[in-house]
């Protein structure tokens, strides 16, 4: 196992300089000048934009500049310094961990919601509840995010707080601990939720058709220990496999949930980034993000061996 995790990690050194370098060229090709944004309509000193721009090195070509990025990262795990001076690790310190606790709420409910809703549609297959399951998950999956937030703002917020004289659920800040992100992380976790509903239903009623599970009812097994012990616990490695990687997807996906909810995250932050074409901005977030899918793909791939005993890493 040990020899497994170095080897992942070192397959993650590519992916890691890939992705940073696709967005940092990306960000490199978009229209405009990243330092005339930061005066916006007033006129700059000529002499102040060129020692800006020297400092930042944005004379140099594309992979040149890269170079410069990611030896200060690898080296001296340096996320740069953005175009007003502020180092990219002390600007995204506290935003990060809003996001964090956000994508963490949302994994969660996903999870718990998630599993539940399918294991009862699958054990209750072709009935009216199935049916009623597979209509909800289907409305989730096609109601935009931008609506359901603003809906259930209204409705869990606005209303709730009226008839009870109670806020039960804040709509904006995070100023009110885990409260504060209930509301948000069930928004942005909704469409997960009705993905993950249909897989847990699907993985499941195929792993109940399986001989194994014919044989362990043969033999006298009660029905909760079948499901239990054999059946879910076999369903659950495609249910691992989507949570470990929609974590990132959670956390990089937050904009429009954050924007809404008024939430201090990463993803107001990285949309003000591609805005200004604030290259150390977007390219910081992203590092962190493919971390982050890195860590969770290697948790997930340990997991593995936990739910399945004739999984083994030698």
């Amino acid at each position: 196992m040990g020899r497994y995790i170095i080897r992942r990690l070192i397959q993650a050194i590519p992916v890691l300089l890939g992705a940073t370098l696709f967005i940092f060229a990306i960000v490199f090709a978009l229209p405009g000048d990243p330092v005339a944004a930061l005066a916006g309509e007033k006129r700059q000193d000529p002499a102040i934009v060129a020692i800006i721009r020297d400092q930042y090195h944005l004379n140099d070509p594309l992979l040149l500049q890269y170079w410069h990025y990611i030896s200060g990262l690898l080296f001296e795990g340096d996320l740069g310094k953005t175009f007003a001076g502020v180092p990219v690790s002390q600007l995204l310190a506290g935003k990060l961990q809003v996001t964090l606790n956000l994508a963490l709420v949302a994994l969660v409910m996903e999870a718990v919601i998630g599993v539940l809703l399918g294991l009862w549609a699958a054990l209750r297959r072709g009935r009216a509840t199935d049916t009623g399951i597979l209509a909800s998950t289907l409305l989730l999956i096609s109601v935009p995010t931008l609506v359901t937030g603003f809906v259930l703002q209204l409705w869990l917020g606005v209303w709730l707080k009226q008839v009870t004289g109670t806020e039960i659920f804040p709509i904006a800040g995070a100023t009110q601990g885990l409260k504060s992100y209930l509301l948000p992380g069930f928004v942005l976790a909704g469409t997960s939720i009705a993905y993950l509903t249909r897989l847990t239903r699907t993985s499941l009623v195929e792993t109940l058709r399986s001989d194994y599970i014919r044989t362990a009812t043969a033999k006298g097994l009660s029905r909760r220990r079948v499901i239990g012990r054999h059946g879910l616990r076999n369903a659950l490695i495609p249910l691992v496999t989507y949570l470990g990687a929609d974590l990132g997807a959670l956390m990089g996906g937050a904009v429009i949930t954050e924007t809404i909810f008024n939430l201090p995250g990463i993803g107001n932050q990285l949309y003000q980034g591609v805005y200004l074409r604030e290259q150390p901005i977007v390219v910081g977030i992203v590092t962190i993000l493919v971390l982050v899918y890195i860590l969770a793909n290697l948790i997930v791939d340990m997991l593995y061996a936990v739910l399945d005993p004739r999984i083994r890493y030698e």
